[in-house]
């Protein structure tokens, strides 16, 4: 079995911290965002939680039908309010939001593939999924850097600050969903992963 990095002292508090700022950040848009960016950040909390739970026991099977098709329901839920907020940030001509909401989903088809259908771990689909990956961490550390740029001009003020600031924290939350795959991010494993979650 894989040395299990995510039950280490440090990375708990890493991961506790960041999602306490988080639950801060929900607050923050509830008071100074819109309806739909509230109900974005609402969608990807749910996300967040559901790969925080599959990524943490890729390697077992689940307790129950109820237990898998709880988790499937709140998926798309989840899904469902990111893409209704997608399809707002189009309708209303936000690019940058649209570009990071539309990496953002295509960054949990990539995880999506990672929890439910391993591939083989020294075939070039997962050097070809690292370098997708790279390319679309790469797209949102931009978006990032650019609102936080906004956020320095007067104009922007604290909607470009507090979009940076979102932007940042979703990253750190995200890094902690990718350093619970790599835990299993081994040849030997995927035979084990490829059983125990949906298909």
């Amino acid at each position: 079995m894989p040395t299990n990095n995510r039950h280490s002292l440090p990375f708990n508090v890493f991961k506790y911290s960041v999602y306490a700022l988080l639950a801060f950040n929900i607050l923050l848009f509830l008071l100074h965002g819109t309806a739909h960016e509230a109900l974005d950040s609402f969608g990807w909390v749910i996300l967040l939680g559901t790969f925080e739970y599959e990524s943490t026991s890729l390697d077992e099977v689940y307790s129950s039908p109820l237990e898998k098709w709880a988790l499937f329901a709140f998926q798309c839920l989840g899904y469902g309010l990111a893409i209704y907020a997608t399809t707002q940030y189009f309708l209303e001509r936000e690019w940058v939001d649209l570009l990071n909401s539309v990496t953002w989903l295509a960054v949990c088809a990539m995880l999506a593939y990672d929890v439910y259908s391993p591939g083989d771990f020294k075939a070039s689909e997962w050097k070809i999924r690292n370098i997708a990956k790279s390319l679309l961490y790469t797209i949102l550390v931009g978006v990032a850097l650019w609102w936080g740029w906004e956020g320095m001009q007067e104009e922007a003020g604290l909607t470009g600050l507090l979009d940076f600031y979102d932007a940042a924290l979703w990253i750190a939350c995200f890094a902690v969903i990718e350093l619970n795959v790599f835990d299993y991010e081994r040849p030997e494993d995927a035979a084990h992963q490829a059983g125990s979650q949906l298909p």
